[in-house]
């Protein structure tokens, strides 16, 4: 067992500092008074971190700890520390270490036995599962999904069940070929698109998915997506409205095989059931 009492001795402390994720007024006055009791700083993008510095007209040593070299920037930020010097760590937006690298220094720096203070902040993934008015006493967070298409849909596969709300990050040129995955494997779930948050066009999107999948060309910024949990709908609750669905799509101009494969997507059953259950009960139109 061991115990760490943050500030409660003299070792030398990393600050690990949530940053803003939009707009620079979310810097607290505790994030400026940790950056400014520390001697060097690394973080994410050195481009990024000197605007934020600039702004807050703080001047120290900063050095890069992005993803690739997180492992040697881990070395150099606990020789800072075994000599004495605080450090504070950045990533570009949020918290270091959820989906940003910081997880390996934060580790490793705690192996050393010295202090890793957390510096509250704003957070993407907070932001939006509040602002949706999605469930939150559950949630499953799984950061940005893999940008190959055959890994995405097996990581979909595998949270098809999961019944709480899901959260993913996800940048401006994929959402639309995510928003398409989810949509075949999870069903036209409900979800929010958030975007720009705590910007001035800051938007949250509120639809089924195949009704966000068209306007995602038009949509800027990086994003939230939340999605609805797993429904254990069956056809037996449905009933009379599900006949009707798949009608409609029917009248509407697809056909019969199309419209059930669509109505079955949507509420998360089996193809092949729901065309039993129309074949049996409701089939008013031909092929």
């Amino acid at each position: 067992m061991k115990r760490s009492q943050t500030f409660n001795n003299d070792y030398a402390t990393l600050y690990v500092i949530a940053t803003p994720i939009g707009n620079l007024q979310e810097i607290s006055p505790r994030i400026i008074d940790a950056l400014n009791c520390c001697e060097v700083i690394f973080c994410e993008d050195t481009r990024v971190s000197f605007k934020l510095l600039q702004h807050l007209n703080i001047q120290k040593p900063l050095f890069s700890a992005y993803e690739n070299i997180e492992k040697a920037a881990t070395e150099k930020i606990i020789n800072y520390l075994k000599n004495g010097k605080n450090v504070a760590f950045l990533s570009d937006a949020g918290y270091p270490g959820i989906s940003d690298p910081g997880q390996l220094i934060i580790n490793q720096v705690r192996n050393y036995d010295f202090n890793v203070a957390i510096i509250n902040g704003p957070s993407a993934l907070i932001h939006s599962l509040v602002g949706s008015g999605f469930p939150s006493d559950h949630f499953y967070f799984y950061g940005f999904l893999p940008p190959k298409k055959n890994q995405r849909k097996m990581i979909l596969e595998k949270l098809k069940t999961f019944e709480d709300t899901l959260i993913f990050y996800q940048s401006p040129h994929k959402v639309e070929e995510c928003l398409k995955d989810m949509q075949e494997t999870l069903g036209d779930r409900s979800i929010c698109l958030c975007r720009e948050l705590t910007k001035k066009f800051e938007e949250f999107i509120f639809g089924n998915i195949s009704e966000i999948i068209p306007i995602c060309n038009s949509l800027k910024g990086e994003m939230v997506i939340v999605c609805s949990g797993y429904k254990n709908q069956t056809i037996k609750n449905l009933d009379q409205n599900l006949l009707d669905e798949i009608n409609l799509e029917i009248a509407n101009g697809l056909s019969t095989s199309l419209a059930i494969k669509k109505i079955a997507q949507k509420y998360q059953l089996k193809k092949n059931e729901v065309y039993s259950f129309y074949i049996q009960g409701g089939k008013n139109h031909e092929e």
